[in-house]
């Protein structure tokens, strides 16, 4: 099973001046790439419409192609990549491939140039470049950077390791079998998930809002728990996110909209503070009080995430463990955020990132999972008998069967259909 566990890094300022070039030099190759496979494109696409079928010569741009191209350039035209790995390089053109893929295939839009300062910073690092310990991890090329930096030209090799460790604020969570240590910390001991093989397959450093982290993937191999055998239903919604069929309720905390008058204070700061444009090149230029300003900005919406985040792994982790059997409702999320009146309540409560942690804990828990179709009538179905009402509106919260007198909550009266259609779903599966 391939996992990944995301780490705060603690660099020195000399340490992330690395990690901003190499971000930077990622987002310049990666433009360099895309705006190439344009022209390549453009010219494939002009030749095939244009040539006899006999006289032609060009082929479609690929990702390999076009790093071949670059690596026979880099050194004499844009020689200040290789203060950075070369993994940073690597790493760009994979990236842009898979956009390509990804547009081609229908998961994604036409891929875009980067921006500085709007698009996500980060870059790639295989597997055999980097080495991890307990609290750190040494990423190549940081210590050469750094003794350059500082113009040091005798005893680097004493050097180069000491100042190419970046301190991490905890350890790697997948740990073998036969290399456990017990912590002396009972939280620590929570943290470790023992494994029979753990392998890393790579990493990748990013910042958000100021702060850095390192996300290191690997592949791991454990027994699987024991599957349990009640079979739930699960309703998400807005006045509360999930409801179980088994009377468990997780309450919308509503993260976003108990900051929102702190986090507009801090916005319309951030529109007050200084910034010019060149009237020339059309750049605009930042100042100081701005970053900070925006630095206070980004870190308040990864507060408002990081607690939406945080309450709904517990809550899917909780589901993944005690329940063998889950049906879920696919929900057209996009038309729910088109109504104007819903729309911030829709992204506030993030539904569809609720189902996606349970897609995921459920499978590693070796549970099932069912989907049912947006079209199943789950709200307006009654659960005791099957009678289906023509109207259900929202201002109804309470669910009253004109057949069978059922009187029950609307939120649990779906997640007990949707528990039914988990079971006819298993039955039918194993006919």
């Amino acid at each position: 099973m391939n996992t990944a566990h995301r780490i705060r890094m603690n660099p020195t300022p000399e340490q992330a001046e690395y990690l901003k070039r190499a971000c930077g030099t990622r987002r310049f190759v990666y433009n360099w790439g895309r705006e190439q496979w344009e022209k390549q494109y453009q010219a494939y696409k002009h030749e095939q419409e244009m040539t006899p079928e006999q006289e032609r010569k060009l082929k479609p741009p690929t990702a390999l192609a076009l790093k071949k191209q670059f690596n026979a350039i880099r050194h004499e035209t844009y020689p200040w990549t290789g203060d950075v790995t070369k993994c940073v390089v690597e790493g760009a053109f994979d990236g842009l491939g898979r956009a390509y893929a990804n547009f081609f295939a229908g998961r994604a839009e036409y891929p875009k140039y980067k921006k500085k300062g709007k698009s996500h910073e980060s870059f790639s690092l295989s597997n055999d470049k980097f080495t991890m310990g307990s609290h750190w991890i040494s990423i190549p090329g940081l210590g050469r950077f750094i003794l350059d930096q500082r113009q040091i030209t005798k005893g680097r090799g004493k050097l180069l390791r000491s100042l190419g460790t970046v301190n991490l604020a905890e350890k790697l969570r997948f740990v073998e079998q036969g290399s456990v240590r017990t912590p002396a910390k009972k939280r620590n001991q929570r943290k470790q998930v023992i494994c029979e093989a753990v392998k890393i397959l790579g990493a990748t450093v990013s910042c958000e809002a100021g702060h850095w982290y390192v996300s290191i993937q690997v592949e791991i191999q454990k027994q699987r728990p024991l599957t349990p055998t009640p079979v739930v239903g699960v309703d998400v919604g807005l006045k509360q996110a999930a409801v179980v069929s088994d009377k468990r309720r997780l309450e919308n905390q509503r993260p976003l909209a108990l900051h929102l008058k702190k986090l507009g204070n801090l916005q319309r700061k951030l529109s007050k503070k200084q910034k010019t444009k060149d009237p020339e090149t059309g750049r605009t230029t930042f100042g100081k009080n701005y970053e900070k300003q925006r630095r206070k900005v980004a870190r308040k919406h990864q507060q408002i995430a990081n607690i939406r985040r945080d309450i709904q792994h517990k809550f899917t982790t909780e589901l993944a463990r005690t329940c063998g059997v889950i049906g879920i409702e696919d929900l057209n999320i996009l038309g729910m955020m088109a109504n104007r009146k819903l729309s911030r309540a829709v992204a506030d409560a993030a539904m569809g990132q609720l189902l996606q942690f349970l897609k995921t804990k459920v499978a590693n828990a070796g549970g099932d999972l069912f989907i049912a179709s947006r079209w199943f009538p789950s709200t307006k179905r009654c659960s005791c008998c099957g009678q289906v009402k023509k109207r259900m509106p929202l201002k109804h919260r309470t669910y009253e069967c004109l057949t069978c007198g059922l009187v029950l909550d609307r939120d649990l009266n779906a997640a007990c259909n949707l528990a039914w259609f988990a079971t006819d779903m298993l039955r039918q599966l194993h006919a």
